[in-house]
């Protein structure tokens, strides 16, 4: 009998030590997480927010940003997050490759962004590049959606990880967006990436190298790398008479020194207050971030140009040059295509042609025929390819 209550005794014990443990862990989730929710409580937000350092606020005389900032904290949560756990020991010996992608409301922008997400990771190395997917979504994003992704996860699980953002509606104010709301949220990232540096792109990209040489790219002390635009009214109306003005359709974000140097927060002064934006976040990019603003490689951003042509009309455009050798050299080798000088889209079937298609560059009646035979046939590779032509007509 003594033996056996000794035996009780140990197991007893044993089992307050092991409750012990369980309710350990679950205070520390409790603290870092809003397990109902999924909320991540961000290591540079709550930084930030002790540091309370808002001394360049000023930029633009507008509200205080306490209000805004205690907004984001509350309302940008984990929706999902996709990853495979066994091959977390052969992802250790990758580079990892952080990734920003928005996705709106808007039912058929998925595909789109579908598309271009299977053209990245048919094409990175496989052996080297781990990508980390940063899905920042609208607030009335449908989980459901979801679906559409978990099936690139399963074809490439070894090489990708997925993390969905409810990104809330931090800009819900914003009185004028000629796009969308969402192309805003990748200036919020270095809030809560914990990363020092990541790679946006938009969905009307089609990538066709890895990208672990981009994504280590020498920063030179600027903020951020792009492709240099030439609609530069973007930022001219504001009253910024600069030689520097990119594209932030593809684009390398310097997180580390954006916190830093607290430009988010500058940022989301001009986004909240009543100045229109005539490319949204991209004229205030381009604006808070001035002069610090570097060159992308034009292989990394290559315009859609539909024959070498365009490459000299672009140049005459452009306020800084490229070497024309440069931009031949990236327009027969190019690691990243952003689809932005034709409408309609390629991903249309009325794109081929049409007497209204227009080119942005030469304003004038073109043909996306190039162009759209390129992107089905990438398309055409998915396994949601019958969804995607009942979308584009």
């Amino acid at each position: 009998m003594w033996a056996i209550k000794r035996i009780f005794t140990f197991f007893d014990i044993f089992t307050l030590i092991t409750k012990i443990i369980y309710l350990a862990i679950l205070l520390f989730l409790f603290l870092n997480f809003d397990i109902f929710n999924l909320k991540y409580k961000s290591p540079h937000i709550e930084k930030i927010l002790e540091e309370n350092n808002y001394k360049n606020f000023d930029i633009l005389k507008s509200k205080t940003i306490d209000p805004i900032i205690e907004s984001i904290t509350q309302e940008i949560s984990i929706i999902k997050h996709i990853f495979n756990k066994k091959y977390k020991k052969i992802i250790r010996r990758k580079n990892k490759i952080h990734i920003t992608v928005s996705l709106n409301n808007n039912k058929d922008y998925k595909y789109i962004l579908y598309v271009s997400m299977f053209s990245l990771l048919s094409n990175c190395n496989k052996d080297k590049s781990f990508i980390i997917y940063h899905i920042l979504c609208s607030p009335d994003f449908n989980e459901n959606s979801t679906t559409i992704f978990k099936s690139l996860f399963k074809n490439f699980s070894h090489n990708v990880e997925m993390i969905f953002y409810n990104m809330g509606n931090s800009f819900n104010n914003r009185r004028y967006v000629r796009f969308s709301q969402a192309t805003f949220f990748r200036i919020l990232t270095p809030l809560f990436i914990d990363s020092d540096r990541i790679i946006h792109l938009d969905g009307d990209t089609l990538i066709f190298s890895d990208l672990n040489e981009m994504y280590n790219l020498d920063f030179n002390d600027n903020y951020i790398l792009g492709l240099y635009d030439f609609f530069s009214f973007g930022i001219d109306y504001l009253g910024l008479n600069s030689k520097i003005y990119i594209n932030a359709g593809v684009t390398l974000f310097n997180l580390k020194k954006l916190r830093e140097d607290n430009k988010v927060f500058e940022l989301l002064n001009l986004t909240n207050s009543d100045i229109k934006l005539v490319n949204d976040d991209q004229s205030a990019l381009n604006y808070v971030l001035h002069p610090k603003i570097g060159r992308l490689p034009s292989k990394y951003a290559m315009f859609n140009f539909e024959d070498k042509s365009d490459l000299d009309i672009y140049l005459e455009k452009i306020r800084t040059k490229i070497p024309i050798e440069e931009l031949e050299e990236s327009f027969n080798n190019t690691a990243i295509i952003h689809i932005v000088l034709c409408f309609p889209k390629p991903w249309f079937h009325n794109s081929i042609y049409t007497k209204d298609n227009t080119n942005c560059l030469k304003r004038r009646n073109c043909s996306c025929e190039k162009y759209h035979k390129l992107w089905h046939s990438i398309a055409n590779k998915t396994e949601y390819y019958n969804e995607i032509k009942n979308f584009t007509g």
